[in-house]
């Protein structure tokens, strides 16, 4: 990756291709402009591990953005279009992920669609969702054996999500992890498939998490966004 990819940047690709939009969907600073058949995704720099995923995203041109809207492909130094104008939008608020059809084939060989339902199993919670005053406070002052069993990822929004068991005493969503695939507890797939089988029907690498509500949608999060609850860590987070 050429060095001054590491300036602001865009991509093109066709609208039919928006589904691989959705796992770039938490990364922060990056948006969107939906320009007739072409979507545009721009960001403001690529680390490695952002470059090796916007490469990996098929039927799509890349550019390095200059001045005055000038776009430069990789390796080239002439200009060779401008940049749209337009409504940018934030790629998270942008793009709605749901769950696909899946192709499941009934004794009758018609498809149905995977979706959530209520479940009536009882199961224990190993995920928690609450707020980051609540999950603050309990965490200064908890014994280091409880949280040296838990982990923990903050949101921009000030929301917590912690993984792991047993979970702390506080008021929150709980909800079931099964092999980085995340669902509201009292909740599960219909038809009921493994988490392996979610897996693979969301095209998952294998260190990203999905977390779905109780609607079907889902967002996906990477295994690194968590960090192992320590006091310290806890303290360090938002300064």
């Amino acid at each position: 990756m050429p060095a001054d990819f590491h300036s602001p940047w865009t991509i093109r690709l066709p609208a039919e291709d928006a589904e691989h939009l959705g796992k770039l969907r938490l990364i922060n600073g990056l948006s969107v402009l939906v320009d007739g058949a072409s979507i545009w995704l721009r960001g403001e720099y690529l680390d490695d591990g952002l470059s090796r995923r916007i490469r990996s995203i098929p039927n799509s041109t890349r550019y390095m953005i200059k001045v005055d809207r000038q776009l430069i492909r990789p390796g080239e130094t002439v200009p060779c279009a401008l940049l749209p104008e337009g409504s940018w939008q934030p790629l998270r608020s942008w793009l709605s992920v749901t769950l696909p059809v899946a192709g499941f084939s009934t004794q009758t060989d018609q498809l149905v669609m995977l979706k959530l339902v209520r479940s009536s199993r009882t199961m224990l919670a190993n995920v928690m969702q609450t707020s980051w005053e609540r999950w603050r406070a309990y965490a200064i002052t908890a014994p280091a054996v409880r949280l040296a069993r838990l982990g923990f990822a903050v949101s921009e929004d000030s929301e917590v999500l912690i993984r792991g068991t047993p979970l702390p005493p506080i008021p929150g969503r709980f909800f079931i992890e099964d092999n980085r695939v995340i669902v509201p507890i009292g909740w599960q797939f219909e038809p009921f498939v493994g988490s392996t089988i979610v897996r693979q029907l969301l095209a998952l690498d294998e260190a990203e998490i999905a977390l779905f509500s109780e609607d079907g949608s889902f967002e996906l999060l990477p295994d690194t966004a968590f960090v192992q609850a320590t006091r310290s860590a806890v303290r360090m987070t938002f300064g």
